[in-house]
This record gives structure tokens, C-alpha cells and sequence, in this order.
């Protein structure tokens, strides 16, 4: 048998032979990744983060830990890769539907749609990274800043192109956005039978549109043209965050 100088090992003096260097490591698998993942995603959220540990997570996958250790650091490293995940995908699924569109009404019903079949699609994805806790917690409220960058950013395209008043801070508004939807729909994948899938849409689309739903009356000296409580059928550009 032939050893390469990549792999061989000397006995030192005392006459013990240390492991072979250079020595291959695992091929790491996708679709063994892709089993932790999902199995971290069903602990935590059946347990929350805090309950969970990494030896859990493999063995829910059905490993042992030190395969888990070649594929992630620890259990926070599969909460960051799943957080970025829903992100990139909650992203995309907004950015599809709102592609080639140029009504605004349009746009953020389209895009209550899409939040809520992503809550479905994803129900337990978007329960622990939605609503953080604990150790989990920076995580989450980075992944709801870079939702709430993306809204700003297309806000002020938006105000650039004339689809939207210059009423606003783009900022505050996807701050406020992004909160409304971490929050409403946290709150509804906890129990879907709280409210019914087009109650969701509409009053998310109509909170986005027109603020609060105090009525129909105007609010005299509402900025822009939007009032709270503004009549659905009131032609005004509406203040929620349009994305193109």
C-alpha cells in the first residue's frame, strides 16, 4: 500500500504515531443540511429555542451530533440559516407579485396575499422568526430590519417615479410596515381559526392603504390627502409602502 507525504505519519521519539494529516474530510451532504434544517425548524418551534439543543436537532434528523457539527456551529447557526430563508423567500414572493404592476391598490392587496400564503406555506418558519424570544432574538430583529430596508428602499423608488407622495419617512413607514406584518401574522399562525384567510388579507390591505379604521370621516389636515379612516373607495394614492 502506498501512502502519499500528504497523509503519512512519523512515530516521534517516544514512539507514538500521530493521526494521519491532511486526512479528507465528509463530502457535506445538501440534502443531510437540508434534514437539519427542517428538523430544527419543527423543534423550535414546538419547543421554542430556548428548550432546544443541537444534540436534539440532529437526532430528530436522525444523526448523530458530530454529523451535525459538520454541516453547523451550534443551534443558534440553523436559527440564522432558517431566519434567512424566510426572509429571501418573503422577499421574493413581494417582489413577484408586485412585478409589472403600477396601481398601488393593486399592489398591496397582492401583497397581503402573498404574506398570508407565505403564513401557510411556511406556518412554523414564520412563528420563530416572526416572533423571537430570548437567544433567538437579535436574530429575528435583524431579518425584520433587512424586510424593513427593502420596504424603505422601494418606498423611496416609489416617491422617485411619482407613484407615491412625499409625505412620509421612507424609514419610520417600513418600520411601521414590517411590525404590522411580523406581528399580525405571528399572531395568526399561532391559531389560523382566530381570523379567516380574507379577513387577514383585507384588513392588512386596508390598514396599509387608508392607517386606522376609525370610520369613514376625513380627518381635516391629514398630510397628503390621506385620512384616517379614509373611505375604501376614496381615490386618493393611499400612503402604504409600494413595491416595483
Amino acid at each position: 500500500m502506498i501512502v502519499s507525504e500528504a497523509t503519512k505519519s512519523t512515530p516521534d521519539p517516544a514512539g507514538h504515531v500521530p493521526p494521519p494529516r491532511n486526512r479528507p474530510r465528509a463530502p457535506r451532504s445538501q440534502a443531510t443540511r437540508r434534514r437539519l434544517l427542517d428538523a430544527g425548524c419543527k423543534l423550535f418551534a414546538e419547543r421554542g429555542p430556548h428548550a432546544v439543543t443541537s444534540h436534539a436537532i440532529a437526532a430528530q434528523a436522525g444523526y448523530a451530533s458530530g454529523t451535525f457539527y459538520l454541516h453547523f456551529k451550534d443551534k443558534l447557526a440553523v436559527f440564522h440559516e432558517l431566519a434567512e430563508e424566510a426572509a429571501a423567500e418573503l422577499e421574493t414572493r413581494l417582489h413577484s407579485v408586485a412585478e409589472g404592476k403600477t396601481d398601488p391598490v393593486e399592489i398591496v392587496q397582492c401583497q397581503a396575499e402573498a404574506l398570508v400564503g407565505f403564513a401557510e406555506d411556511q406556518r412554523e418558519l414564520l412563528r420563530i422568526v416572526f416572533h423571537p424570544t430570548g437567544e433567538t432574538a437579535e436574530i429575528g430583529s435583524r431579518i425584520l430590519e433587512r424586510l424593513a430596508r427593502g420596504v424603505s428602499a422601494r418606498r423611496r423608488e416609489a416617491v422617485a417615479d411619482g407613484r407615491a407622495p412625499n409625505c412620509s419617512d421612507p424609514d419610520v413607514l417600513a418600520q411601521a410596515i414590517v411590525g404590522m406584518w411580523a406581528h399580525v401574522l405571528a399572531w395568526w399562525a399561532e391559531d389560523p381559526s382566530r381570523a379567516s384567510r380574507d379577513a387577514i388579507i383585507r384588513t392588512l390591505t386596508h390598514f396599509q392603504l387608508h392607517g386606522q379604521l376609525h370610520g369613514n370621516r376625513a380627518e381635516a389636515g391629514a398630510p397628503c390627502g390621506l385620512s384616517i379612516g379614509r373611505s375604501e373607495s376614496d381615490p386618493t394614492p393611499p400612503e402604504g409602502e409600494l413595491s416595483r
